[in-house]
């Protein structure tokens, strides 16, 4: 699938609430799409998707493992959230 219409699907995912990573790569294999990229990585090249925070009590293997949190541009502005990193 290219790049940009992926980019566009997880802006889509994220415009209604932010999502952690593992969220995201769970809803991206239930789509059928896989990606040979970091995710994060591959997030934060994204013009319009900001990384919000870190979600700690995932149920993830170990509970200090942390999860960052992704939002949209248009989600933060709306909800008064700043980026975690600018």
């Amino acid at each position: 699938m290219e790049i940009e219409i992926v980019r566009k699907s997880i802006r889509n995912f994220l415009n209604n609430k932010p999502r952690n990573t593992a969220e995201i790569s769970s809803w991206l294999s239930q789509m059928n799409i896989s990606l040979n990229l970091d995710l994060a990585k591959f997030l934060e090249a994204d013009e319009f998707i900001v990384r919000i925070g870190e979600v700690r009590n995932s149920g993830v293997i170990d509970p200090s493992y942390s999860l960052s949190e992704w939002a949209t541009m248009d989600w933060t502005e709306h909800h008064g959230r700043k980026s975690e990193i600018n």
